[in-house]
């Protein structure tokens, strides 16, 4: 199911409201409220948005206090805080008075990507609401790179890491398995079988009846459940790379089968962890890359290759140019879970890479080579 851009929606005139409403409703972008600098900071925290349309002029809590221009001000730097600047576009909409353009000339430079005068124009005499929205959309879009926006076409997979955890299977940093108890499945089985090398240190290729009785050596899985078993594994993978990460995983991708045998695909690397420590299996097959990374491979503390997920690449570009990035500017960068974006930063934490700095909350990352220059 395609999502849906998502805005939060920051005004406490219901007159205003309810325009704005049938604006979205136009637009088809979902929406939460918020009618207070507090109640937004919160849902901020909690959700992620594609973009924010803020009032200045709002109380600081819902139901106490008088609406100030300050509260709004305030909240634009704290959604900079939280998500990371310039991540989550900003639209101001303001009153018809000199003060109020005024802040919004000095927040244009500090969060705020556009703003719109109340009441709203109708796009002839004065910009429309609708206008405003898609034109910060579209350059917020240029900023990013392409297939992390909603609405982005979908890139095709051109491999990645399948790494092996005691409870779970990831493949691009997406969980596409977890351990059944009391014993695992097929689907499970099969991938351990096809990474395990042979004694010639290549991957196998195994037929439908060897791979049935690599898993099952008492005879008892046939031909037929194997090639079911495959299907229901590729379309599994396929499907939670594209709703996850954008990706399209054609058939032969990730599990191969081109006369030879079940195996799997080149273009993969396999890694193996445990509850403490991670490593790869030989290296004879080449790393694939994004054709869009431009990044330098990176290596792990002890000089030897160490295969990085796009992400983490991506993480580490923008920690060399001395961000201070957190867990939530990855989610939004991504699209992604908490959980994805949490093993993304941990993985580079354990290679040594990374620090993570808890104060001020809620903490950043920062490279490992930056933090000890700095101490």
């Amino acid at each position: 199911m395609k999502s849906k851009i998502k805005a939060l929606v920051v005004e406490d005139d219901l007159q205003i409201q309810e325009e704005i409403m049938d604006v979205l409703q136009l637009l088809g972008h979902e929406h939460d409220w918020a009618e207070s600098q507090q109640q937004a900071r919160d849902l901020i925290e909690q959700n992620t948005y594609q973009y924010v349309l803020a009032d200045l002029e709002i109380p600081a809590r819902t139901g106490r206090g008088f609406a100030n221009i300050e509260y709004g001000k305030l909240l634009i730097e704290q959604i900079q805080q939280i998500n990371g600047r310039g991540i989550t576009p900003v639209i101001v909409m303001t009153g018809h008075h000199d003060k109020g353009l005024n802040m919004v000339m000095d927040l244009m430079g500090n969060g705020a990507m556009d703003f719109i005068s109340k009441p709203f124009g109708d796009g002839t005499t004065g910009k429309s609401l609708p206008q405003v929205i898609r034109s910060v959309l579209k350059m917020h879009r240029k900023s990013l790179p392409k297939g992390t926006c909603l609405g982005d076409p979908p890139k095709p997979f051109e491999g990645g890491i399948l790494a092996f955890y005691p409870n779970h299977i990831e493949l691009a940093g997406e969980t596409i398995l977890e351990s059944q108890h009391p014993a695992p499945g097929n689907g499970w089985l099969i991938l351990h079988a096809l990474s395990k090398p042979q004694k010639n240190g290549k991957r196998p290729r195994l037929s439908a009846p060897r791979l049935a009785k690599a898993i099952d050596p008492s005879g008892q899985l046939s031909d037929g459940a194997i090639n079911s078993c495959v299907h229901t594994l590729r379309t599994r993978i396929a499907q939670i790379l594209l709703e996850e990460s954008r990706l399209t995983v054609s058939r032969n991708d990730v599990i191969a089968n081109k006369g030879k045998g079940y195996h799997l695909a080149d273009s993969l690397i396999i890694e193996y962890h445990d509850e403490n420590t991670c490593h790869s299996e030989p290296a004879t097959h080449t790393p694939v890359t994004s054709s869009n990374t431009t990044s330098t491979p990176y290596t792990t503390t002890d000089n030897s290759p160490s295969p990085l997920t796009e992400r983490q690449l991506w993480i580490l570009d923008q920690l060399r140019n001395g961000m201070q990035l957190t867990r939530k500017m990855v989610e939004d960068q991504f699209a992604i879970g908490d959980k994805q974006a949490k093993r993304e930063l941990t993985g580079l934490t354990n290679r040594g890479m990374v620090s993570f700095i808890r104060k001020p909350r809620p903490g950043y990352y920062v490279l490992k080579t930056r933090q000890k220059r700095q101490t």
